[in-house]
């Protein structure tokens, strides 16, 4: 489910994805491959995808896989959205 609504949004058009990892308790290989996947596809067209606030197992996992390495991550939606580079338009909450 959640890899066919980031597909649609970045069919529609979006270019900055802020994804909110505050209520996941944990992730499988599925999950990092939306991920990657995402990152990957809004990268090739110039756009971004950030994470907010993975904690716990998430965390670990994410770093273990050195991600955060790649995908930044805040714990500040405020600051995670002023970080998204200027591509013409603004970033939505």
């Amino acid at each position: 489910m959640l890899g066919r609504h980031l597909q649609e949004l970045v069919a529609g058009g979006a270019r900055k994805l802020l994804l909110n990892l505050t209520n996941l308790t944990q992730v499988d290989s599925s999950g990092i491959s939306i991920m990657v996947t995402t990152y990957v596809s809004l990268m090739g067209q110039g756009g971004e995808l950030k994470l907010l606030r993975p904690c716990g197992r998430v965390l670990e996992v994410l770093t273990v896989l050195r991600l955060l390495e790649i995908i930044p991550s805040f714990e500040e939606e405020s600051e995670a959205l002023a970080s998204f580079r200027h591509l013409g338009y603004p970033a939505k909450p």
